[in-house]
């Protein structure tokens, strides 16, 4: 059954009704029909009018981070939980595809709109941290300086290792220096020849960490082994490459291939440094001290035919970028003398 009711609008009223009516063909009846049905939808939806009412001056005056939490762009997290995901994130980098999501590289290219970027995001995510950047060329910067400050030095540091990341990737700027304070990190770069050198300064300032993660989690039951062995025998397991392992089986002198490599490609004061920290942690020494044309090696054996070996190892490891050395033992240490070549 129809009931009709004459009611009275005003001019205001029947222009504000001008898209529905028209949609209706300009049937006011049916355009005042569908506009009881949404009352009915908003009651059911909220309870009341009323709070129907509060509802639409909320989404009116939310804010950029309530939005983006309800659009699942974001989740919010307490700090101290925050804090301790990025602390268990120290030393490793973010991966290039979220790196690429956080900052696309198709619409960010000049470093002023990275800063702004950044600046936003920062401030919607609630981070408290500023980012400052001092730059000689804003699209291809040979020089720039970048300075993270906020509350948390482990959001610092993430989000240091993510801007010189980008900045790596399209820019080829690589680290030359890190300053890092309680509450700031400062990062001085320049321009590098390939994307190859400026992400290896990269690895060496924040991602000291990451092939070796990396490593973990692609053979995982490997290194649980192999850290529960190590551990197990408080670390005086020695870890030797397969081929040495055979030389020393068959009573010869082995030579490891990692040095012979390096000999041909590092100066001679990273070298040194190299077989240095080699050795050490393959557990082969338990020391080793370079001083000048003086290297002491503190080996930790007793056996004099093992300790024999071992020195003959150490003369043929160091001199192994073409340099020649004798070797004294003094006590429970080898002595390598660098041979002046006339």
């Amino acid at each position: 059954m129809v009931v009709r009711r004459n009611i009275s609008l005003e001019p205001s009223h029947l222009k504000l009704l001008e898209p529905l009516t028209e949609e209706h063909g300009g049937n006011l009846s049916a355009a005042m029909r569908d506009i009881i049905d949404f009352y009915g939808f908003m009651i059911q939806q909220h309870g009341s009018i009323e709070e129907a009412r509060h509802a639409s001056r909320d989404d009116k005056y939310r804010s950029p981070r309530e939005l983006l939490i309800e659009d699942g762009f974001c989740a919010m997290i307490d700090y101290p939980m925050f804090d301790h995901f990025l602390k268990h994130a120290k030393d490793t980098l973010v991966e290039p595809e979220i790196l690429d999501d956080i900052i696309d590289p198709l619409i960010i290219n000049r470093i002023s709109e990275l800063v702004d970027h950044l600046n936003r995001k920062c401030k919607e995510y609630g981070w408290q941290t500023t980012i400052i950047m001092e730059y000689d060329n804003d699209v291809a910067p040979k020089t720039a300086i970048s300075v993270i400050t906020g509350r948390s030095m482990h959001l610092n540091l993430f989000l240091s290792g993510m801007v010189g990341l980008f900045l790596a990737k399209q820019k080829y700027l690589g680290i030359v220096q890190v300053d890092r304070r309680m509450r700031s990190i400062r990062i001085d770069l320049q321009r590098k020849e390939s994307v190859d050198e400026a992400y290896g300064d990269l690895l060496r300032n924040f991602g000291n960490l990451q092939e070796a993660v990396d490593g973990m989690r692609e053979k995982p039951d490997f290194w649980r082994t192999l850290v529960d062995l190590h551990k197990n025998s408080d670390y005086n397991m020695v870890t030797i490459h397969k081929h040495e392992f055979e030389d020393l089986l068959a009573h010869r002198i082995p030579l490891d291939t990692a040095v012979l490599e390096r000999s041909v490609d590092d100066s001679r004061p990273e070298f040194l440094r190299f077989v240095k920290d080699l050795y050490e942690t393959m557990q082969i020494v338990k020391h080793i001290e370079i001083n000048g044309s003086k290297i002491m090696i503190d080996h930790g054996y007793r056996d004099p035919d093992s300790i024999a070996t071992v020195k003959e190892i150490m003369v043929r490891s160091f001199g192994a970028d073409g340099n020649s050395y004798i070797a004294d033992e003094l006590g429970r240490l080898i002595v390598l003398h660098q041979v002046d070549e006339e």
